[in-house]
C-alpha cells in the first residue's frame, strides 16, 4: 500500500467518516474535511496532500473548475466518489492527468485499491512531467550553445571545436553553465548588430 496525506470534500459527514475509517488504518493520514470548492482549493494549496477524495454528489458543475485547476497544475491525485457512468464524471476523467473514480457505496478493498493506484499514478505522471521538462531544457540549452558557436565561428573565424572550447573555458573560468555562456554570447552579438 502506498499511503499518503488526503483531504475529503463532501457535504455529507458520513462520507468523510467512512473514508477515514477505511484509509487511516492503512497508513493514510487525514488532513481536513471541507464542504465547498473554494475551501477545497485553498486547503490543497496549503496542505499539499497526495490525494483528495471528492464526493461527486457535491454538484460536480461547481467543482469542475476547482478539479480542473488541481489536475492541470498537478497539485495532487483526485478520486471522485460516485457513479463513473455519469457522463460529467467520464468527461472530466477523459481529459485529466490524475483523476480516478470510485463508486458508492464505498467498499473497503475497492477504495484502498483506488487510492493506492491514484497516488502511484499521480507520482508517475509527476515524474514523467519532470523528465520531460528536463529534456526540453537540455534541448533548448543545446540549441543555444549551437547558435553561440555559430556566432563565434562567423565573427571570430574559429572552427567549431575552437568555438566550443572557448565557451567551455569561459564556463569553467567564470563558473557559469554552458547555457548561460551561450546566452551571454548571443546577447552580446545581438547588441552589436
Amino acid at each position: 500500500m502506498t499511503g499518503g496525506k488526503y483531504i475529503v470534500a463532501s457535504k455529507d459527514n458520513a462520507i468523510q467518516i467512512t473514508v477515514r475509517n477505511i484509509l487511516n488504518p492503512c497508513g493514510y493520514v487525514f488532513l481536513e474535511h471541507c464542504r465547498d470548492t473554494l475551501t477545497l482549493l485553498r486547503l490543497v494549496r496549503s496542505f499539499h496532500p497526495d490525494l483528495i477524495l471528492v464526493d461527486a454528489a457535491m454538484q460536480l458543475g461547481e467543482l469542475r473548475s476547482t478539479l480542473e485547476t488541481v489536475d492541470d497544475e498537478m497539485l495532487c491525485a483526485i478520486i471522485l466518489l460516485g457513479d463513473y457512468n455519469d457522463p460529467a464524471i467520464s468527461t472530466l476523467m477523459e481529459k485529466s492527468n490524475a483523476i480516478s473514480s470510485c463508486p458508492k457505496p464505498l467498499r473497503r478493498e475497492l477504495l484502498l485499491h483506488t487510492a493506492d493506484m491514484a497516488v502511484m499514478n499521480y507520482k508517475r505522471v509527476l515524474a514523467l512531467g519532470s523528465k520531460l521538462r528536463q529534456m526540453t531544457d537540455n534541448y533548448e540549452s543545446r540549441k543555444q550553445v549551437d547558435v553561440a558557436k555559430a556566432l563565434l565561428m562567423e565573427h571570430e573565424g574559429l572552427s567549431e571545436k575552437e568555438a566550443y572550447e572557448k565557451m567551455r573555458k569561459r564556463s569553467m573560468d567564470e563558473r557559469l553553465t554552458m547555457r548561460t555562456v551561450a546566452d551571454l554570447i548571443i546577447h552580446s552579438y545581438k547588441a552589436e548588430g
